[in-house]
């Protein structure tokens, strides 16, 4: 009896109680002991009893989740003294647990015949509701600061949201304006090429003409030679193939003759074919196709330039343009003196030069066939060569023709 007396004496809601109330507690509780893994309240249960633990640990939990962990001293229950409401949350004995259990009509029995009893336990029950009491408040200041940061990284959402969508303007922009540039490059170039390499020509053609010319004349022309040949340079820089390969440039399509380009480019060339007496036979068929004009000027224009310049004095070329299935092909042929087997591959490639000891108008960069080869591709077409070494050239380009369909509306 005196162990009971003394757990009851160390349990808060009992330790204001004189002894001979505690006395008489000690008759009524019942002494139980449970095995660990025990279910001593299941939540969502009825309850009318308070337990005390004598020995032990238990732990209350929802579910899996665990609220609390109680030990020697104590109390759980204690609100179902007061009512039969069902159980919050289960109690399960951690180890092996020895309790003594007060029942609900034994505790209004104490309590109408002993004041003193129901103070101890309205302490309690008091204690518990300010407890309550701060944790709400506690919470309620936490709600408070997580509202209060939530709104601060909802307005830097909306900021980083709206630097977001100027940033993607702006990219658009640029990117819009680069496209322009290039465009403006294009146009540039195209516009200078064809006048420069006529002027090119006519200046080579004066510096080999045999007159009697003073000698200051003959620096002049050179000094004129000289000049359009770094502006020649200059020209292919700006069409450099890792300018092509590092840019996706956005090409504006249209349906283009493409005979028409050939025999511009081959008019520009006139002077050059006059020369050297070169045979130029065009077999052209009115084919068109949707390209962009500055690539494919560019194209025919260094394929006819490789032509030219390789092409032994007097001999012939021949351009032919027909239809292959849904194709255009263009056929360049040279009488020049052809490429060996092992080189076939790499004619494309950047910087791969032949040699010759004929006029080259683009002998600085020997880019011409690699600029041909991005430019192709970046239309949607092919291009390859077919020669055997001292029996010319063939140079063949595909794109796929520009068929009109009739309108249906």
């Amino acid at each position: 009896m005196n162990e009971i007396l003394q757990l009851l004496k160390k349990a808060e809601m009992f330790s204001a109680m004189r002894d001979e109330v505690l006395e008489k507690l000690s008759k009524v509780v019942i002494r139980s002991k449970v095995k660990a893994g025990v279910n001593i309240i299941k939540k969502s249960t009825k309850g009318k009893s308070m337990y005390i633990i004598a020995e032990g640990t238990v732990r209350v939990h929802d579910g899996n989740h665990v609220l609390t962990r109680l030990k020697e001293g104590d109390v759980f229950g204690e609100y179902a003294l007061l009512d039969e409401e069902k159980r919050s949350a289960s109690v399960t004995a951690d180890t092996t647990t020895l309790t003594y259990q007060l029942q609900q009509e034994d505790f209004y029995q104490l309590m109408s015949s002993n004041t003193n009893f129901l103070n101890g336990v309205l302490k309690v029950l008091i204690k518990r509701l300010r407890e309550r009491n701060e944790l709400e408040e506690k919470l309620a200041r936490s709600y408070k600061k997580i509202h209060k940061q939530k709104l601060e990284i909802e307005e830097q959402h909306e900021n980083i949201k709206e630097q977001k969508q100027q940033l993607e303007q702006h990219n658009f922009d640029l990117l819009k304006l680069n496209e322009e540039k290039n465009q403006i490059m294009s146009v540039v170039i195209h516009g200078l090429k064809n006048p420069l390499t006529s002027s090119l020509c006519m200046a080579d053609m004066l510096s080999r003409k045999e007159t009697e010319e003073k000698e200051q004349e003959k620096e002049q022309i050179e000094l004129i030679c000289k000049s359009l040949r770094r502006m020649n340079s200059m020209i292919n820089q700006m069409l450099d193939i890792n300018t092509i390969e590092s840019k996706k440039i956005r090409l504006n399509f249209e349906k283009i003759y493409i005979s028409q380009v050939v025999r511009d480019v081959v008019k520009n060339f006139k002077p050059f074919i006059d020369q050297k007496k070169l045979q130029v036979e065009l077999k052209l068929q009115a084919i068109s196709a949707k390209l962009n004009e500055v690539y494919l000027f560019q194209i025919i224009d260094n394929l006819v330039s490789n032509a030219v310049n390789y092409s032994p004095e007097g001999g012939g070329i021949r351009i032919s343009l027909f239809e292959e299935g849904p194709y255009a092909r263009l056929e360049i042929v040279d009488e020049g003196p052809g490429i060996p087997s092992d080189q076939l591959e790499k004619i494309f490639h950047k910087y791969h030069r032949q040699s010759t000891k004929l006029i080259d108008t683009n002998e600085q960069s020997g880019l011409g066939l690699a600029i041909v080869k991005k430019y192709v591709e970046a239309m949607k077409g092919e291009v390859w060569c077919e020669s055997e070494e001292g029996k010319g050239a063939r140079f063949i380009v595909r794109f796929r023709q520009f068929i009109e369909t009739p309108d249906h509306a």
